[in-house]
C-alpha cells in the first residue's frame, strides 16, 4: 500500500488516495484513514463505504471510493483543515487500513509522514534589511500567513536579536553570538524592544530574527535582517547666550547638564551674582554660578565692570530634567531672564 498524501487536498476522498496490491482473490473491504499531527493527536478519521479490491494493483484513483463517514477533531488544528482543506505547517502522519468487510480481517496498512509548508509565509517587515533607526527600543515587525492558534503543543514563534561583530553577517550573528534579546510564544506581529533590556547602543549593527519552533528545534524562520542605530553627532556647548530684561519665549538648551551665559554689567562690583531658578511647575531653586575663566578653575562668583561669562553646572546643582526660568539681578536690583531646557 502507498499514499501520497497532498498538503493542499486534505479531503475526504484525498484521505482515500492509496494505492493498494491484492496478491489474492477479489474482496469487499473497506479502508479506513487516520490523520495525526506531530503531537500523535487524531485530527481527522476517513472511513470509505465497500468496494471492490481487485487483484493485482488497484490506483488511488480508481473512482470505488467513496467516503462514507467524516469525523473531525474539536481542536484548532482539526477546524483549520477542515475549513481549508490544507494542512497547517508542520509534521503529520497519516495511517490507512484495508480491512475485509466478510469477516473484519485487516488485508494491508500502511502510515507515513508528510511535511507541510505550503502555507507558511514568514518574513520580517520592519525595520527593513540594513535600515538605520533613531531609537534604541525600535518596533520589530514580523507577519506570517497562518492563524497562531494553529499551532500544535509544544510550537511557537520566537523572536531573537543579536549584535553583529566585525566580519559577520546577520545569519551567523544570530546563530552564535549571545543573544541580546529572546522572546517566546509571540501572539502579536510587532514587538518593541525591551526599555529594560540590554542597552543598544549607537553605531553598532545588529541582527534580528522570528523562528518557528517545534519541540524544542527550529522547524522554520524567516531570513535575518539586520539594522543599526543611528550615531548621533556629539552635541557642543551653547557659548553664550546673553540674559534679556524679559523672559521671552524661546528656550536656551542645557547640553551637557551646563548652562553658559553672559552678563553686562555696566556698574563696579565687588558682590556676587545672585541667581534663582523656578521649574515650570512652579519649584525655586536658588543657585550657585561660577565665572567661566578658560583654563583656570571656575571658583570666582565675583562680577567686574563689562562683559561677564558664567557657567552654571545643573548636575552639581542637583537639577533636574525640565523647563525652567532662570533670575539674575545686578547691583542695581534690575533683574535679567533666561528660559532654558535640560533634556533627559
Amino acid at each position: 500500500m502507498n499514499i501520497q498524501l497532498m498538503p493542499y487536498n486534505i479531503t475526504p476522498e484525498g484521505m482515500l488516495s492509496a494505492s493498494v496490491i491484492n496478491n489474492g482473490p477479489e474482496v469487499q473491504v473497506q479502508m479506513v484513514s487516520k490523520l495525526y499531527n506531530s503531537n500523535n493527536e487524531p485530527l481527522l478519521t476517513v472511513s470509505s463505504s465497500a468496494f471492490l479490491l481487485k487483484q493485482g494493483m488497484n490506483s488511488a484513483f480508481d473512482g470505488n471510493r467513496k467516503a462514507l463517514a467524516t469525523e473531525y477533531a474539536g481542536g484548532n488544528q482539526s477546524q483549520y483543515i477542515r475549513s481549508t482543506h490544507t494542512l497547517p505547517t508542520g509534521t503529520f502522519r497519516i495511517c490507512v487500513s484495508v480491512a475485509s468487510v466478510q469477516n473484519s480481517e485487516i488485508h494491508d496498512e500502511y502510515c507515513d509522514e508528510t511535511v507541510s509548508d505550503l502555507s507558511q509565509f514568514l518574513y520580517l517587515v520592519n525595520p527593513f534589511d540594513k535600515d538605520t533607526v533613531d531609537s534604541k527600543t525600535p518596533l520589530l515587525i514580523w507577519s506570517h500567513s497562518e492563524p497562531f492558534n494553529v499551532l500544535a503543543q509544544g510550537e511557537y514563534y520566537r523572536m531573537v536579536v543579536s549584535e553583529i561583530r566585525e566580519r559577520q553577517n546577520a545569519e551567523e550573528a544570530v546563530t552564535v553570538n549571545v543573544l541580546l534579546m529572546m522572546k517566546d510564544y509571540l501572539t502579536v506581529h510587532s514587538i518593541q524592544y525591551p526599555y529594560d533590556g540590554k542597552e543598544l547602543k549607537e553605531g553598532v549593527r545588529y541582527a534580528w530574527q522570528v523562528q518557528k519552533i517545534a519541540n524544542g528545534i527550529i522547524s522554520n524562520k524567516t531570513e535575518a535582517w539586520e539594522f543599526i542605530i543611528r550615531k548621533k553627532p556629539d552635541e557642543k556647548d551653547m557659548k553664550y547666550v546673553a540674559l534679556r530684561q524679559t523672559p521671552g519665549s524661546d528656550y536656551y538648551k542645557a547640553v551637557n547638564g551646563r548652562v553658559f551665559f553672559k552678563f553686562n554689567e555696566e556698574y563696579n562690583s565687588k558682590g556676587t551674582i545672585l541667581a534663582l531658578i523656578t521649574s515650570d511647575k512652579g519649584k525655586d531653586f536658588v543657585v550657585s554660578v561660577l565665572k567661566d575663566e578658560k583654563n583656570k578653575p571656575a571658583i570666582s562668583t565675583i562680577k567686574s565692570t563689562g562683559d561677564n561669562r558664567f557657567v552654571l553646572d545643573l548636575d552639581k546643582q542637583h537639577i533636574k530634567p525640565g523647563y525652567y526660568t532662570m533670575e539674575v539681578r545686578n547691583e542695581k536690583k534690575e533683574t535679567f531672564y533666561l528660559k532654558f531646557y535640560l533634556p533627559k
